[in-house]
């Protein structure tokens, strides 16, 4: 049967009927349409997922090194003044007016130069009481350091095709070590009793025990004597930007002890000695 004009898809334009490939886009267009509907539909209508607790995994640092206690002071061995007797102890100031008490007793104690950024410091017993929690760690902060960093920069050299630390790079520490060589330990050890409530309270502060504070002094000191002394050139590998030392012994140290590391062996042997007998001096022995 032939079929009439009207039942026809017109292939021609301009003749008042509607292009074929027209009609054939919108039926694609709505066909996408319906294909892309029924999919977020069916996507919509899936259950949500329950999400999955994560457990918080809580990594326990190593365990510190077990310090011995620093005993109290002996009353006979205070250091007697006219302003402070024998059997009476200095009244303390607050914490947070203690600056001016600690600067005195350092400049006492031969701090020198090397230290001038003590006088622009602020809260001097609570950056010094971190200081010495990091240093009992073998950690190094380096933002609560008193000091400045050498002006030369770090130096390598080859020997034997092994790269190693330069030693004339040792001179650049010389004057921290001098300055550390030359204080007055008996004053030292006098500060630290006298100061001992304050410090001990700055520890707390901190979030540790108080009582604690002086196993921390003792475990830094212990920390600085284990360093190894080592008077061959150290050798070095590189990683990225940064150095390593090739002997795994010695970059398994800790970080304060591969600082001091650097400062070569003389050096490292003045402030051991110096610390030895602030230990001795702290210990009574």
């Amino acid at each position: 049967m032939k079929a009439a004009r009207e039942d026809r898809l017109e292939s021609d334009s301009g003749q008042g009927g509607f292009p074929t490939r027209h009609v054939l886009l919108v039926l694609a267009i709505i066909a996408v349409g319906l294909v892309l509907w029924q999919t977020l539909k069916e996507q919509a209508a899936e259950p949500t997922p329950e999400a999955v607790p994560v457990e918080e995994v809580v990594v326990e640092p190593p365990p510190l090194p077990v310090a011995e206690d620093i005993p109290a002071r002996p009353e006979q061995s205070a250091v007697q003044t006219a302003e402070a007797p024998e059997d009476v102890a200095p009244v303390l100031p607050p914490l947070e007016e203690s600056d001016s008490m600690v600067r005195e007793q350092l400049s006492a104690a031969g701090v020198g130069p090397e230290l001038d950024r003590l006088e622009q410091q602020q809260n001097l017993i609570q950056q010094g009481t971190a200081l010495i929690d990091s240093f009992s760690r073998g950690l190094v902060v380096r933002k609560l350091l008193p000091i400045d960093p050498p002006k030369e920069p770090f130096s390598v050299t080859q020997v034997e095709e092994r790269t190693v630390m330069n030693p004339a790079g040792y001179a650049r520490y010389n004057d921290y070590a001098e300055a550390i060589a030359t204080l007055d330990i008996a004053v030292l050890v006098n500060n630290f009793h006298t100061m001992r409530p304050l410090y001990e309270q700055a520890y707390g502060q901190l979030g540790l025990n108080p009582d604690d504070f002086d196993n921390a002094v003792i475990r830094m000191l212990d920390r600085i004597l284990a360093t190894p002394e080592i008077q061959e050139p150290i050798a070095l590998t590189r990683k990225s930007v940064m150095y390593q030392y090739a002997d795994p012994q010695l970059e398994e140290l800790a970080p304060l002890q591969k600082q001091l590391l650097r400062m070569g062996p003389e050096n490292i042997r003045r402030i051991k000695a110096q610390a030895r007998a602030l230990r001795a001096g702290l210990l009574g022995k």
